[in-house]
């Protein structure tokens, strides 16, 4: 799995308006998941999600990029080409 796929992956599924996600819908384990998101936070690129038992939650559709996330997305405008939507995500990822 490639985690800065990931990253990307998470970040354009929020950008795209599918802001309740899980680490279920990448294919992903958990920690996978929990470390993209938490360097999205980071970064300042994503913010509106909670967290829970030390975990993010995305329940309640409030997740949005900031401008840092956008930009990422547009630096990243290269794999917006191959990447197209998140039921094929689990394979787009192990390339």
């Amino acid at each position: 799995m490639n985690k800065e796929k990931l990253r990307f992956a998470v970040a354009k599924e929020i950008d795209r308006g599918n802001k309740i996600i899980s680490e279920n819908d990448f294919g992903v384990t958990e920690e996978q998941f929990d470390v993209a998101v938490g360097f999205l936070s980071r970064e300042d690129y994503l913010k509106g999600f909670s967290y829970g038992d030390d975990r993010p939650i995305f329940i309640d559709g409030a997740a949005y990029l900031t401008e840092n996330g956008e930009n990422y997305l547009k630096e990243k405008n290269g794999w917006s080409r191959t990447y197209n939507s998140l039921k094929e995500i689990r394979d787009w990822l192990k390339l």
